[in-house]
């Protein structure tokens, strides 16, 4: 799985959408940093290596496993588009 590109239609979630078209969302809550950001800084960040994500604003280097790596929930959050 790879990131074409991060999404936040709702504000207290963050959607990953994969090259293949599937969705991962992700409640904010699970990343404190992230969620402490204002909206119009969230949306500054490179993706590198197509599983990295760097925030302009945060220090914090996320990797794709982050998101998944929470077992009991990840299963749930990834859908089909």
């Amino acid at each position: 799985m790879c990131i074409e590109k991060l999404l936040f239609d709702e504000p207290d979630e963050i959607t990953i959408k994969s090259e293949d078209g599937r969705l991962l969302i992700i409640p904010l809550s699970d990343f404190p940093e992230l969620q402490k950001l204002p909206f119009e800084k969230r949306k500054k960040y490179t993706i590198v290596n197509d599983r990295t994500i760097l925030f302009a604003y945060s220090d914090s280097v996320y990797h794709l496993e982050d998101f998944i790596g929470f077992e009991g929930k990840w299963q749930k959050r990834l859908i089909a588009c």
